[in-house]
């Protein structure tokens, strides 16, 4: 069976007045607008700021309005950010007349263990296989809390359970096929955090040692420039890379970014990659008022 799982950086999860206000008002029409009526069966949806505060209301809110405008009846759980880094953890939201859910680890269990940290075993309804998907929204400034993360992934790369990592890394790996666009359009205190202490990235957007992608490249494999193809690596593979898509997932101009590149990413093992299907990148309607900093991604996977 096909199924789509999409991810959704959705900006500051809608907040009406922005994070730093005491308010905890959502307006979910962009969150619907970005859906454009294609709902997944899994969406991981980062940023969802608040959505945990006043019994849920703004996870149960995102997941009512989805339904309202046709969507799926999305169950929502609850994640957490690791480091206890704030507010704005993802939220997986599931459709269980097809996903069945049989343990999601949110990170605040009494039983928790730091690799299992937003972690969903499931299966299809009706069937036995049962398979893992791990949402991920890595530091946006601290190589070292992206490489601990990283790390904690590794036992998903084993190939005889099949799993997806989905979700903003923040970073990008080796390659000069991500090297970044536009890096001297972005704001001044966004090229400071990615320039000084320690130096991650180039005026001309090329990374200027390992730290800037070495997260990444733990899990992939770094860069080979003489074969054109990864070397070393956990386990896992970019969907992007295995359908040689480019297609930025941050629209160019957003506030805080750089200008275009890709942030979100689906990573699967060797149990996923052979019956994954399709991937894209959704572009916006209208370029000029996107719905979000980020843009939609989904893949297909044949479960």
């Amino acid at each position: 069976m096909l199924v789509d799982i999409a991810e959704f950086n959705f900006e500051v999860g809608g907040l009406v007045e922005g994070i730093w206000s005491s308010r905890r008002d959502h307006d979910f029409s962009r969150l619907v607008e970005a859906m454009d009526d294609d709902w997944p069966a899994v969406l991981v949806l980062c940023e969802g700021a608040f959505y945990e505060h006043n019994g849920s209301a703004g996870a149960f809110g995102a997941a009512a309005a989805m339904r309202e405008a046709g969507g799926r009846p999305y169950v929502p759980l609850l994640g957490t950010l690791t480091g206890d880094r704030g507010p704005m953890a993802p939220v997986v939201f599931v459709d269980p007349q097809v996903i069945t859910v049989h343990h999601w680890f949110s990170g605040r269990e009494p039983d928790h263990l730091a690799h299992r940290t937003n972690l969903l075993v499931a299966s299809l309804a009706g069937s036995s296989e049962k398979w893992r998907l791990v949402a991920a929204h890595w530091d946006v400034n601290d190589e070292l809390a992206r490489l601990r993360d990283a790390r904690n992934l590794r036992p998903y790369a084993r190939p005889d359970v099949p799993c997806a990592v989905v979700g903003d890394f923040n970073s990008h790996p080796s390659g000069p096929h991500w090297r970044v666009d536009n890096f001297d359009q972005a704001p001044a205190w966004r090229r400071y955090t990615k320039t000084h202490w320690p130096p991650e990235i180039g005026p001309d957007g090329t990374p200027v040692d390992e730290r800037a992608t070495e997260a990444l490249d733990f899990l992939l494999g770094r860069w080979h420039e003489p074969t054109g193809r990864r070397q070393g690596g956990a386990g896992f593979h970019c969907a992007a890379e295995l359908f040689d898509d480019r297609t930025p997932t941050v629209n160019g101009g957003a506030p805080g970014t750089f200008g275009p590149m890709t942030l979100d990413r689906v990573l699967v093992n060797d149990g996923f990659k052979d019956r994954l299907t399709d991937y894209r990148v959704h572009l916006p309607k209208d370029p000029a008022d996107p719905p979000s900093d980020h843009r939609r991604i989904t893949a297909t996977l044949d479960i």
